[in-house]
């Protein structure tokens, strides 16, 4: 029996870390085992020859986000607040806006210089989502058959139906790849229902990205494993078949095989999917596995000995319609005194931007951060690129999303446990689903449900 561990989970994010850490706590023995080379999932950061960090994945923490707050006082991470103050840019159809407001799935202050017809446009239908997302219950909506109607139907189908103008079109096919309701993607590959769903679980209007963390979000997962011990986690060893039955789990990797009492497979849908099991999974997980694909999303870190747009008032936040960059947001440490931007390049663009040279991809992204902050930005001290679509244990970013009828078909598998293997990951949780937060409240939960059974 000592050769046989309480709960082996399978993937070292931030919520398998946090089931496993749990547990550990309540004096279990556990193993976790991840695919690639270094911890973290997509909790990863790294520091610049300049002493500033940058994270290469998930970067902020907002008020409301209790768990990961609690998290970060627990292990004494300091924070700090998001720059934004000055002016911030909007890029339309050519024309550049100034303005002292902020609208990202909420409004506040000064709006920015489009036409009346084109901004009340926008509220109009903002309005109208906001009223139908309210409707939605707090918990998973797949338990209600009212709910098929909107998941029927996808994004881009509400989009038309409620917008007339070009700037409102743009503003909430915007909202669903640069800000992502669980996404990003684009309007027409995503289900209604998981737009409005991902905005009541996890909305704007709730200041996610209020706060960055000194020394970034991507130092939690050493802090993590160095409370569990280095005996305790397997790095480079694919997960790829578990057996399981009354008596416990047997799991396979690359390498070699572990047995358990239970297992944590903590990672999202599509990738828990590539694991043989046997018994088979249930129809229905099956199948929902098959259908939550990642969000199609790169990150891009540029960094400057300085953060030159405060000098010209700007906040460094930008938004627009431009070639490359809808959205670029200032992450800068105010105790560097390096200027960071952090920015993505989504959906369609995406698509068109990966298979350039790199050359031709650095030259684009700089050429419309230069739009937004002038001509400064196109002489970085450094440029990182994150492909997250690229990462073979991965496979893009924030997080999964569902397609049109995804939720009401499939989306009680979600989180069921089968046997003994439970499920962890962001794209698991009620509430902050696609955020730290979200993974953390279900690592916490699978733990919570082994060891009421230990």
């Amino acid at each position: 029996m000592s050769n046989i561990y309480d709960c082996i989970v399978a993937g070292s994010g931030l919520s398998g870390l946090v089931a496993a850490r749990n547990l550990s706590r309540l004096g279990y023995r556990v193993l976790v085992i991840e695919a690639q080379n270094r911890i973290g999932g997509r909790m990863y950061g790294e520091y610049l020859p300049s002493g500033q960090w940058i994270d290469r994945g998930g970067q902020w923490v907002g008020p409301t986000q209790d768990r990961f707050l609690a998290l970060l006082d627990e292990y004494n991470i300091r924070r700090f607040p998001t720059f934004s103050e000055g002016k911030k840019v909007l890029l339309f159809n050519g024309q550049r806006h100034e303005f002292d407001g902020f609208f990202q799935g909420f409004y506040e202050g000064e709006a920015p210089n489009v036409s009346e017809e084109e901004w009340n446009d926008a509220i109009k239908a903002w309005e109208s989502f906001d009223s139908l997302a309210q409707s939605l219950p707090e918990t998973y909506p797949f338990g209600n058959n009212d709910y098929k109607a909107l998941d029927d139907r996808t994004f881009a189908q509400w989009i038309e139906e409620n917008t007339h103008t070009d700037f409102g079109k743009w503003y909430f096919s915007y909202m669903c790849r640069a800000v992502g309701f669980l996404g990003p993607t684009e309007p027409g590959e995503v289900s209604l229902l998981h737009l409005l769903w991902g905005h009541k679980s996890a909305s704007q209007g709730e200041h996610p990205e209020a706060e960055l963390l000194h020394g970034g979000a991507g130092q939690i997962p050493a802090k993590i494993v160095e409370e569990l011990g280095d005996d305790h986690i397997r790095i480079g060893e694919p997960v790829i078949h578990i057996n399981h039955d009354d008596d416990g789990v047997e799991v396979h990797t690359t390498k070699a095989k572990y047995s358990g009492k239970y297992a944590v497979v903590a990672m999202p849908p599509h990738l828990a999917g590539r694991i043989t099991y046997n018994p088979p999974m249930p129809s229905l997980r099956q199948q929902l596995t098959q259908r939550v694909p990642m969000g199609t999303c790169a990150k891009l870190l540029i960094s400057y000995d300085r953060p030159f747009w405060r000098e010209k008032g700007l906040a460094g936040i930008g938004l627009g319609n431009c070639q490359w960059i809808e959205l670029c947001a200032d992450s800068s440490d105010p105790e560097t005194g390096v200027g960071v931007i952090a920015t993505f390049v989504v959906g369609d663009r995406y698509k068109k931007w990966c298979v350039m040279s790199q050359v031709e991809r650095r030259s684009g992204v700089l050429s419309d951060l230069a739009n937004y902050f002038g001509e400064e930005a196109l002489s970085p001290a450094t440029y990182d690129e994150v492909d997250w679509p690229a990462e073979q244990w991965v496979g893009g970013g924030y997080a999964g999303f569902m397609p049109p009828g995804v939720w009401t078909t499939f989306g009680q598998a979600l989180i069921t446990p089968v046997g003994r293997i439970y499920w962890a990951g962001t794209e698991m949780a009620e509430r902050w689903a696609g955020f730290f937060d979200g993974a953390i409240r279900t690592g916490e939960a699978a733990a919570n449900s082994i060891a009421n059974l230990l």
